[in-house]
């Protein structure tokens, strides 16, 4: 399957390749999603819009500039990296609360590769290459259409992520919140919780009280339209614009409050309350980045660590907005327009960017419509580096961490949310709880990173030991088999004796295959006896442990009280394997089979005893397994003519409805003498001990009738002999005897 795979890739390329040239127009359309929705922008959509991308301009200019410095950086590139970023999104992404630019941990990795590359290069000329290489290998995976690695991310490990990662953010805003100075709110969450009741007696009360009523009127104005809003775009909006609002009017409530504030001997303002003070203004000139081959393999690991947290962090927050809106993002798409903003903007003096958290979670709250509300993000950021520095000069640092804190809240999930992953899967709880204490103690990626590790090795698990199961016929439908775990729910009886069929749920492939042959092994040696010779204790191997292993087995198969025999057990003549579920196996697992099959053969005598009945059936067989299954010679092709040795009575009964003549009659008898005379001829289906059926009932149906015509009665049991029949007339079948 997998070698099917890469041919049909190999052939969709190649075509893609040769229809390049006229199929350029549909790409580039393709490519530019903005192309397909600005015709069918609505009008009533840019008034939330614009309120959207002005809300998030206002956070992205003190945050770009914080973030910057994080990454060791001059603060003007984090205003770069804002403004191109954004822009560059509203054309080419497939998210509409999805916003780009500056984030605590692309810059955290980006300020260690500075410090790095201390001495030898600058840090803008660091910022630039690293923003060059990561967007050149993001849009490579986004060209040729890799965003398949990214499908490893299950809906638990994004719960998980985005809760820790909200939960993060809402710790780090908390010490500026209150008005607590110096904590570095970049270090892991238990060190700012602690600094911060360090220096709680430090703190601002005028910073506390901006903050505090910041963060009530952005609470009250929200509960109060969820409660008598609900239907009334008017008052939606007051709850959609309430970031906004509250910013200008912290702004207007800090400029009255400092512009008559002291100097210092330097003429710089000493602020009563925290502020963001001066912002450079002005665009660099453009400027190639100076990348080396040395260079690029001395920084490859670092790059290579941002590169994966920018794609993971990306298209995890992508993901997450997506899920609450119900829309779909291409992964593809937005590898390619990532990565294409992040070379671009290595030429203008930014540094690495990606989505960001906070930012697209008030993106989302103001009730955003599409993606144009990064172009006014961007357009606000660009004035702002020209024109408005003066304005954002006094944004107050608490009002910001409330509006920040109140944004991303809404990405927490609650706790009936991870009761609900316990309750239908303790891996997919445990997965989400690895991701989200991660993220929250650790680091934002190492959080994903291990949260999609530990569903890996999950996944591999389930692989290595597959869901296994003993089937059972329903009493009242007898071509119908379900798992032996829920008899209790329906009423159902055993396969005849002597016959076993077993349902595997996954590809037969080398994970699993020992523990398939095992555990079939095991429920033989529970309800078959054994067939062969036993052995003399000289006979015996040094190892042989067989008997007792057999008895353990038995005991809890049938009770500690019991004492169960080979004479209470019936003979091992069939074993039928489903493999409806089965959708690969490869070499290993062929081999598997190949040696369950002899071991079987000689539990059930077929080693001493030549002429002892035993068979191994396949049932359901997929078409791509069961083609490697006959090139492997386990079985071979099989023919529908085969299937006329078996008549059901409704067939019959259909089939003799016009009277018949003796000589009509005779002729009957005739066909039935030629259809029994072609089971002991040469047709492989017949012939051979490793057959396919298209369902379990064909394949007991055919055990049945071999049993009764080719097995020597010396070599089974009545009491197979009185189960036969009763299992032939539940399935209405008739076998016709010369």
């Amino acid at each position: 399957m997998a070698d099917q795979e890469l041919k049909d890739f190999g052939r969709s390329l190649v075509g893609w390749l040769k229809a390049f040239p006229r199929n350029t127009p549909r790409y580039v359309y393709e490519r530019f999603p903005i192309i397909k929705w600005l015709p069918k922008y609505n009008r009533s959509w840019a008034i939330k819009d614009i309120i959207a991308g002005i809300t998030v301009g206002l956070i992205v200019v003190p945050q770009g500039m914080s973030y910057a410095k994080v990454a060791a950086l001059p603060v003007q590139h984090g205003l770069y990296s804002a403004y191109i970023g954004a822009i560059f999104y509203c054309f080419m992404g497939t998210s509409k609360d999805l916003t780009i630019g500056p984030t605590a941990v692309i810059s955290l990795i980006t300020g260690e590769l500075v410090a790095e590359l201390a001495g030898r290069l600058n840090p803008a000329e660091v910022a630039s290459i690293s923003c060059f290489v990561v967007g050149l290998m993001t849009m490579i995976l986004g060209v040729f259409r890799l965003g398949i690695i990214l499908d490893f991310f299950p809906t638990t490990v994004l719960v998980g992520y985005t809760t820790g990662a909200a939960v993060t953010i809402i710790i780090q805003q908390i010490p500026k919140w209150l008005g607590v100075p110096n904590i570095n709110n970049r270090a892991p969450v238990y060190d700012i919780v602690i600094n911060m009741f360090r220096h709680i007696n430090t703190l601002s009360w005028l910073d506390l009280v901006v903050g505090l009523v910041s963060m009530l009127i952005l609470v009250t104005i929200g509960l109060a339209v969820d409660r008598w809003g609900r239907g009334k775009f008017s008052i939606q909006m007051i709850k959609i614009s309430r970031f906004f609002f509250v910013t200008v009017l912290a702004t207007a409530v800090s400029y009255a409050l400092n512009k008559n504030a002291p100097q210092d001997a330097n003429g710089n303002i000493i602020p009563r309350i925290s502020i963001l003070k001066t912002v450079p203004s002005g665009l660099p000139s453009p400027a190639v980045p100076q990348l080396t081959m040395d260079l690029l393999s001395e920084t490859a690991p670092k790059l290579a660590a941002i590169a994966l947290a920018l794609i993971l962090e990306h298209i995890a927050i992508g993901k997450a907005f997506a899920r609450k809106n119900r829309y779909q993002i291409d992964s593809n798409q937005e590898l390619l327009a990532l990565g294409l903003a992040n070379v671009t903007a290595s030429f203008f003096g930014a540094y690495a960017v990606t989505g960001s958290f906070s930012r697209s979670a008030v993106k989302f709250q103001c009730g955003v419509k599409s993606p144009f509300a990064g172009f006014v993000t961007g357009a606000l950021v660009l004035l702002a580096i020209f024109f408005l520095t003066p304005i954002f000069f006094y944004i107050p640092d608490a009002a910001l961490s409330a509006v920040i804190m109140v944004a991303v809240v809404t990405l927490v999930s609650p706790p009936s949310v991870f009761y609900q992953f316990f309750k239908v899967d303790l891996w997919d709880f445990l997965a989400s709880q690895v991701a989200l204490w991660v993220t929250i103690f650790v680091s934002v990626e190492t959080g994903i990173a291990a949260g999609v590790g530990f569903t890996l090795v999950v996944l591999l698990f389930r692989i290595a030991r597959p869901n296994l199961h003993v089937l059972r016929q329903l009493k009242e439908r007898p071509d119908i088999f379900v798992d032996s775990s829920i008899g209790s729910t329906f009423d159902t009886v055993s396969a005849p004796h002597g016959i076993l069929v077993f349902r595997m749920e996954e590809a037969t492939t080398f994970p699993n295959t020992e523990a398939l042959t095992i555990w079939v092994l095991d429920e033989v040696y529970k309800y078959t006896r054994f067939g062969g010779r036993v052995k003399s204790s000289t006979e015996r191997l040094w190892s042989d442990d067989l008997e007792l292993h057999i008895q353990n087995l038995r005991k809890v198969a049938h009770g500690h009280d019991s004492n169960i025999t080979d004479d209470d057990l019936p003979t091992l003549r069939a074993v039928i394997l489903d493999f409806s579920s089965v959708n690969n196996i490869d070499f290993t697992g062929l081999q598997g089979l190949f040696d369950l099959k002899e071991m079987l053969k000689d539990y059930a005598g077929v080693t001493d005893f030549p002429d002892t009945f035993f068979e191994l059936h396949f049932a359901g067989v997929q078409s791509n397994v069961l083609r490697i299954m006959e090139l492997s010679g386990i079985t071979k092709p099989t023919e529908p003519s085969a299937l006329q040795k078996v008549h059901t009575m409704d067939d019959i009964e259909s089939a003799s409805k016009p009277e018949k003549t003796e000589d009509e009659q005779s002729g009957s008898s005739s066909s039935s003498l030629d259809r029994k005379s072609q089971t002991n001829g040469t047709n492989p289906f017949l012939r051979d001990d490793t057959i396919v059926h298209l369902t379990i009932r064909d394949a007991i149906d055919a055990v049945l009738f071999r049993t009764s015509d080719d097995q020597p009665q010396s070599r089974i049991s009545s009491s197979d002999e009185e189960d036969d029949t009763r299992s032939l007339n539940k399935g209405k079948i008739e076998i016709h005897h010369v």
